[in-house]
């Protein structure tokens, strides 16, 4: 039986007597007491192999993980739980592997709750991003120390906490400065009366000259003005309009 179906059988597999004998002999009250009492006792005999069990494992060690640590001569932190502790043996456990692109990403989310940790290499500048969901990380001084101990060391690292914003973001501004704008109009151009209403949302600081020059042939310059000239706002300074 290989650990995964020992782990399978320990979490199902809670003792009953009366599940290896004949279905009929449960209906005897006196029998059935006597079974359920011997069941108990089995239990807790279960529970306890199997607590001892869990230890022979990091992932799911306990009051066992004193003695891994003792042997890979690891002074435990006060407050520090069972992730941060198992995470520390298995960083030490490793020691002799490879720091492969693929071996770093995966040291990088052993202290992550979402896997979302990345390597980004910049081997022409001697250094390399770690980049993660910000919120994800669990272990700051856990991650720092297992990036020391396997980076190389002629290589630098820069850690960057990435914040996705999922939202239109609209910008609204204010004109501080309309500058003159001039037309110059060929000889014959003529100017139809402006109708239309003429409408300025926001606020206007300074709205400079506006000049329309003609050729002096053009004859009078009379411009009519029938429709309405309506301001929205503050206006600090608008200059005269010459035509």
């Amino acid at each position: 039986m290989n650990d995964e179906l020992l782990f399978e059988w320990f979490r199902q597999n809670e003792a009953d007597i009366l599940r290896y004998l004949p279905y009929f002999l449960s209906r005897d009250n006196e029998l059935k007491t006597v079974a359920d009492a011997c069941s108990k006792e089995h239990e807790k005999i279960r529970l306890l192999i199997r607590d001892w069990f869990y230890q022979f494992f990091v992932d799911t060690a306990t009051w066992g993980l004193k003695y891994w640590e003792e042997f890979l001569n690891i002074t435990p932190q006060n407050g520090d739980n069972y992730t941060t502790r198992r995470n520390r043996i298995k960083i030490l456990l490793n020691a002799h592997d490879v720091s492969t692109k693929n071996f770093m990403t995966n040291l990088i989310n052993r202290f992550l709750n979402d896997n979302s940790g990345e390597l980004i290499e910049h081997n022409e500048s001697y250094y390399f991003d770690i980049c993660f969901n910000n919120g994800s990380l669990f272990d700051w001084e856990g991650l720092k120390e297992a990036i020391k101990l396997y980076k190389p060391a002629h290589l630098g690292v820069k850690f960057f906490a990435m914040q996705n914003v999922q939202s239109s973001v609209f910008v609204y501004g204010l004109i501080n400065i309309a500058q003159q704008i001039e037309v110059e109009a060929e000889k014959g151009y003529s100017i139809e009366p402006i109708d239309n209403i003429f409408t300025a949302f926001g606020l206007v600081n300074i709205a400079s000259q506006m000049e329309l020059n003609f050729d002096t042939s053009i004859g009078e310059r009379n411009l009519s003005l029938d429709g309405k000239t309506i301001f929205y706002g503050i206006a600090d300074d608008a200059n005269t309009i010459e035509i």
